[in-house]
């Protein structure tokens, strides 16, 4: 697509007659021209906007890991790092998230790495929960497994063993099902 815009204010102007895939189209162009940091910033998160509206949360994860190094504060990074990983998470992509998570502990302090902790628990509890109340078990076992091995009060560990426990008998994973019940 051929794209003669270099600011914001144009590109914005652009968008306005376009459909969301012929957006997604244009702005990918865009980002393939030289554009200042503030304008390829709005590209990107507008890309993840339209990624989001139409549940590609993994292209919408990519655009704000993409667009999270252009922030000039350390706190705007970690925030893009997090929303970053929680679109991972939602498309499924744990590695990917994990990546995301890592980097945003790598911006914050103390205080900003317990909250992006807390975050990341809560982040895998609700897909995890998704999965399991949408009857997709296996993807519901992995976000399961996943949170197990974070560090979590005893309580909430019971909780995810005995989820595990009901994913693994109705999956036959006979051998997981009774490792696991020895260890609880």
């Amino acid at each position: 697509m051929d794209v003669k815009e270099r600011n914001r204010r144009e590109i914005e102007e652009r968008l306005k007659s376009m459909g969301d895939y012929v957006k997604i189209h244009y702005l990918t162009s865009c980002l393939k021209h030289p554009i200042d940091f503030d304008t390829k910033r709005f590209v990107l998160l507008k890309l993840r906007e339209l990624y989001e509206s139409r549940k590609m949360f993994f292209d919408a994860g990519k655009m704000m890991l993409a667009a999270a190094p252009i922030n000039t504060t350390f706190q705007a990074k970690m925030n893009d790092f997090v929303k970053a990983a929680e679109q991972f998470i939602k498309a499924g992509s744990f590695e990917d998230a994990d990546i995301a998570f890592e980097k945003a502990l790598g911006c914050g302090n103390e205080k900003e790495k317990e909250w992006i902790k807390k975050s990341r628990v809560e982040y895998y509890s609700k897909q995890a929960e998704h999965y399991f109340s949408s009857g997709k078990r296996n993807s519901a076992l992995i976000a399961y497994e996943k949170l197990l091995s974070f560090n979590l009060p005893e309580s909430d560990k019971k909780d995810i063993q005995i989820r595990l426990l009901g994913l693994y008998e109705k999956l036959g994973k006979i051998r997981e099902f009774y490792n696991l019940k020895r260890v609880m």
